[in-house]
């Protein structure tokens, strides 16, 4: 049963990502509660403000829940309107990569949850009414003054959903989400320079067995530390061949195994109960999704704001100004990543021996990735020019003590200036003054004084 933890892991994650989850049990809590007040005794209504208690008859009772459901749908839906066109607006304007964000919008499924089952509880409250033509009167008065309250609540829900609507269609709002959710992935990888540089994941050697995909779809999760568990027990060492968040296609190679030399205490590879194929052992380890998530996928983060600073760089969009704040949320997240090792992550057995490894981006990998596009669109836009060098600044002050992350700086420094096609003298002299500003911070750890605003 090895394969839960990985699998249920993948599937909580999407449970918690989606849009019906938290609706959906708000409508059972909405159903419960309803059931629960209509058997409270009418004489608790005393306790209840003036305003809010309900004391009157049961046509009244039925009048007041049908047009409250009424209007508490009718609201629902034009919620479920303004969630689509925000979702169109934000994949035409930033990315349609953000979505995945705006879907698992916390405050928009508590809304959805709220409003969806104060209809319904209205709803379930007004099947309890009964009138004298029914044979009984019969008015649920707490489970009635319960309805206003939550119509109240609902009204309140819905100038919340409004004001935060606007607010997560602001570009800055967005980028910020976008660089708080990868800094959070960022402070779970380990805390120290004193593995640098980053490792390279191991060579399989010649005549290693190749594992194929059974299906197709993005690499979300991988526990590595199950794979070389189970490798381990069947005497190999597996190479898984993606990154995180890299797709892969039915029936391509996703890993190498191979046997790994024991010493003459231990039984060899053909001696151990396998119990299954190297295949089967890594099938269990790693998970494949329909689409790409920032789960255990720090790049993915770096890969948004790059989108949004590319489009903003767009002719059709020529919004200089949000590639530069894109920059300076990415200085952010490459500030935080050079204190940490990256690269390939490997377990190894009690023993010193690799069992499982999986390639991931290096730290000059994820500066390429935020550069390399912004500078090729941006290259005759100094301000942009400027705000990718700046955030080089930044990120050289972190890895001054590092060379092969500082050699990598420069590479970006180099390919900036060597890109930029500008003809205003001021600008050339603008991109010099910044690129020596790298230069003199890599030398001495810290930025010089009297840089430019």
């Amino acid at each position: 049963m090895e394969v839960l933890p990985v699998r249920l892991r993948a599937l909580w994650r999407d449970l918690q990502d989606s849009l019906w989850l938290l609706p959906t049990l708000g409508v059972v809590a909405a159903i419960v509660l309803a059931q629960v007040l209509v058997a409270v005794p009418a004489a608790w209504t005393a306790r209840l403000p003036g305003l809010l208690a309900y004391s009157g008859s049961p046509d009244g009772a039925r009048t007041i829940l049908g047009e409250l459901a009424g209007a508490t749908f009718t609201v629902v839906g034009v919620v479920f309107s303004l969630t689509v066109v925000a979702l169109q607006m934000a994949a035409s304007q930033f990315t349609p990569r953000i979505l995945r964000t705006f879907l698992k919008d916390r405050s928009v499924q508590f809304v959805l949850s709220g409003m969806i089952g104060s209809g319904v509880f209205h709803v379930t409250v007004l099947r309890h009414v009964r009138t004298p033509d029914e044979g009984v009167s019969f008015v649920p008065d707490v489970a009635v003054s319960a309805a206003l309250l939550l119509a109240l609540m609902a009204v309140g829900l819905l100038v919340h959903f409004l004001h935060h609507l606007t607010s997560q269609l602001r570009v800055d709002v967005a980028m910020s989400g976008i660089r708080r959710q990868t800094l959070h992935l960022v402070e779970g990888l380990p805390l120290s320079r004193e593995t640098l540089p980053d490792g390279p994941a191991p060579e399989p050697p010649p005549g290693a067995e190749v594992v194929t995909a059974r299906t197709s779809g993005y690499v979300q999760t991988v526990d590595l530390t199950l794979l070389a568990r189970l490798a381990e027990q069947r005497g190999l060492a597996v190479l898984m061949r993606p990154r995180p968040g890299e797709w892969v296609a039915e029936g391509t190679t996703i890993a190498w195994a191979w046997v790994v030399e024991t010493t003459d205490e231990e039984p060899a590879a053909g001696e151990r109960d396998t119990g299954d194929t190297a295949a089967d052992a890594v099938h269990r380890s790693f998970h494949l999704g329909g689409d790409r998530t920032e789960a255990d996928d720090i790049a993915f983060g770096i890969r948004q704001l790059v989108d949004i600073a590319v489009r903003a760089l767009s002719p059709g969009i020529n919004d200089p100004t949000t590639a530069v704040e894109a920059m300076a949320q990415l200085s952010s997240i490459l500030v935080r990543l050079a204190d940490r090792p990256l690269g390939a992550v490997v377990v190894t057995d009690d023993a010193g021996r690799v069992r499982a490894a999986q390639p991931r981006p290096s730290f000059g990998d994820c500066l390429d990735l935020a550069l390399a596009q912004p500078r090729r669109y941006a290259a005759s836009e100094p301000v942009v020019l400027v705000a990718i060098l700046r955030l080089l600044v930044d990120v050289a002050e972190r890895v001054a003590d590092s060379a092969d992350r500082a050699d990598a700086v420069r590479d970006q420094v180099r390919r900036t200036s060597d890109l930029a096609q500008l003809a205003d003298p001021a600008d050339v002299a603008a991109i010099a003054t910044w690129a020596d500003a790298v230069e003199a911070t890599l030398a001495h750890g810290s930025r010089p004084a009297g840089l430019p605003a």
